[in-house]
């Protein structure tokens, strides 16, 4: 393989620079789809999942592929491809911005480090080519029997969501994984329905986020989760008052809210009426 300037900021510890990741999970997989590097893959031949997005410069798009296993089946991965499709950062003054990308796979890995659920990383590579361009992979395994908040399964008159059983069940999950990432002082700043994946397993909810290129530490928790309450709120036009009220007490743990819980409720509210949303 041709050798390329490449720079990455490692999560767990900025200055140790890394150019690949590959999982050692699914490091036999992608070497049996003849897959094993950079070039294979950037040209694999593979449709659109979603149109290319032609902005920054650059494109970004994405493809669903299907990898062969060694048992002899098959595994559904997101492959996002992306040139020239930069995001600029104080780390990235004297290199004209990072692919966003990295953003995403940068945080994937942190979040995973602090046990939030989120993703999982099959391949990174970020690279500049001889021309100079900037051009990155990242390769993530699809949530199978996920499906995110805002699909029809979960609209205000669906079977699930008329029983009082199972909605509070999925309610508390959610609520609990967001407290989770909160406690982190990780904020998602894009907390919508369509980027909370949900599954029913085994009777009991299982919880995926995704969509993190905006994600970001934040100094305190309270700063964390006063946007993402106010935003999931917003979002999830599905839920009556009655259950948004009720999401907030189980993400606050008190089934009567604290003084503290109220004016945080309030000022959510009072957000939420500017907007006309309630």
């Amino acid at each position: 393989m041709q050798r390329y300037f490449a720079r990455v900021i490692d999560v767990k510890t900025l200055g140790k620079l890394v150019k690949e990741y590959k999982s050692s999970v699914w490091e036999s997989i992608l070497k049996l789809n003849d897959l094993e590097d950079f070039d294979a893959i950037w040209a694999l031949k593979a449709d659109w999942f979603e149109g290319p997005n032609i902005r920054r410069g650059g494109w970004s798009g994405v493809s669903r592929i299907r990898l062969n296993t060694e048992d002899g089946g098959s595994v559904a991965v997101f492959l996002k491809r992306q040139e020239n499709h930069n995001a600029k950062s104080w780390l990235s003054r004297l290199r004209r911005g990072i692919p966003t990308f990295y953003r995403e796979f940068k945080n994937i890995r942190l979040l995973t480090g602090l046990n939030i659920p989120t993703l999982e990383i099959v391949y990174f590579y970020y690279r500049h080519n001889k021309e100079g361009k900037s051009q990155a992979i990242l390769i993530t395994k699809e949530l199978e029997g996920f499906e995110s908040l805002a699909a029809e399964s979960y609209s205000r008159n669906s079977a699930l969501m008329q029983d009082k059983k199972q909605r509070e069940k999925l309610m508390a999950a959610v609520a609990m994984n967001m407290g989770h990432m909160h406690s982190q002082r990780i904020q998602h700043r894009c907390f919508y329905d369509k980027h909370v994946f949900v599954a029913s397993i085994n009777d009991c909810w299982e919880v995926r986020f995704i969509d993190l290129e905006k994600v970001r530490r934040t100094l305190t928790r309270n700063i964390a989760m006063e946007r993402d309450l106010y935003t999931f709120s917003r979002r999830m036009k599905s839920w009556r008052l009655s259950d948004k009220i009720r999401f907030f007490k189980m993400y606050m743990k008190e089934e009567k809210l604290s003084s503290y819980s109220k004016a945080m409720w309030y000022k959510i509210v009072a957000r939420l009426r500017s907007k006309g949303k309630i």
